[in-house]
C-alpha cells in the first residue's frame, strides 16, 4: 500500500491559495513536481519542533520549513524545480527568493497585523471563533516581532516605499516572461507567487492590492498563477 505524503499547513478553502505564503509555496512545489499529498490541519502547530508551518510528514520523517521541503522533494522524490535554469539564473532566483522571504514578506505581516484596517480583516478571518484576548495576544506577539526585527519601527510611508522598490525589482526581472526566467514555472515562482497572491488577491484587502496593480506584468503574473493553480481564487481578484 502506498503511503501518503502529508503536508501540515494552515487551512484554506477548496481551490484557494493558502494565506500563508510559505504554505502556498509548499503546495505549488507539489503541483510542479506532480506529487500528491494529504493536506492536514494541525490542532496546534506549536507541537512541531520548530513551531511553525508548513511541515511535511514523509512516512514518519518530519521535514520543516518550505525551503527544506523543496530540497527534500528534490533529493528523495526526484522533483525537478529548476531544470531549464542556467547557473546564473538559479543564483539570481535564489537572491530574489531571499529578498521576498526575508524582507518583502514583512510588509505582509505589517498590513495584516499592525495596520488597524488590515488587522480588523485578519482578526475576522483567522480568529473568527477565538476569544478577543487570544487574538489580541497573538497580534501583540507579531507586532513585537516586527519591532524587534526593526521593520515595525518604520513609518507606513517608508514601508510602502520598501515594498514598492521590491515589487519594482521583481517586475524588472520578470519583464515579459510568463514565469521567472521563461515559460515553465520553477521553485522561484513557487516562492514569489505565494507572496504576490497574498498581497494582491487575498480576501484581506488593503493598500497592497493597488500597489501590485501598479505593475501590469506582476498583476498579470498573479492572474496567470491563479488560473493555473487556484482557479477558485479568481473570483476574489475579479471582485477587487
Amino acid at each position: 500500500m502506498t503511503k501518503t505524503l502529508k503536508l501540515y499547513a494552515f487551512p484554506t478553502g477548496e481551490g484557494m491559495f493558502n494565506m500563508s505564503p510559505f504554505c502556498c509555496k509548499a503546495d505549488i512545489l507539489f503541483k510542479i513536481a506532480d506529487l500528491e499529498y494529504e493536506h492536514v490541519i494541525p490542532e496546534d502547530f506549536r507541537v512541531f519542533p520548530k513551531a511553525k508551518l508548513p511541515v511535511l510528514d514523509d512516512n514518519g520523517v518530519l521535514v520543516e520549513d518550505s525551503e527544506i521541503i523543496r530540497q527534500h522533494l528534490e533529493h528523495k522524490h526526484g522533483a525537478n524545480f529548476n531544470g531549464h535554469l542556467s547557473a546564473k539564473q538559479e543564483a539570481f532566483g535564489h537572491a530574489l527568493c531571499r529578498m521576498a522571504e526575508e524582507r518583502t514578506r514583512y510588509a505582509l505581516l505589517y498590513f495584516r497585523w499592525h495596520d488597524d484596517a488590515g488587522w480588523a480583516q485578519t482578526k475576522g478571518i483567522f480568529f473568527a471563533d477565538a476569544p478577543d484576548e487570544v487574538a489580541d495576544m497573538v497580534r501583540d506577539q507579531v507586532r513585537e516581532t516586527l519591532h524587534l526585527d526593526g521593520f515595525g519601527r518604520h513609518s507606513e510611508a517608508e514601508i510602502k516605499a520598501f515594498l514598492h522598490s521590491d515589487l519594482d525589482a521583481l517586475s524588472t526581472v520578470l519583464n515579459e516572461d510568463n514565469w521567472f526566467f521563461g515559460d515553465i514555472p520553477t521553485y522561484i515562482d513557487a516562492c514569489i507567487f505565494g507572496l504576490l497572491a497574498n498581497f494582491h488577491a487575498s480576501p484581506i484587502r488593503t493598500w497592497t492590492h493597488d500597489l501590485v496593480a501598479e505593475f501590469p506584468n506582476l498583476e498579470a503574473y498573479v492572474k496567470r498563477g491563479l488560473e493555473r493553480w487556484y482557479p477558485g481564487s479568481l473570483q476574489l481578484l475579479r471582485a477587487a
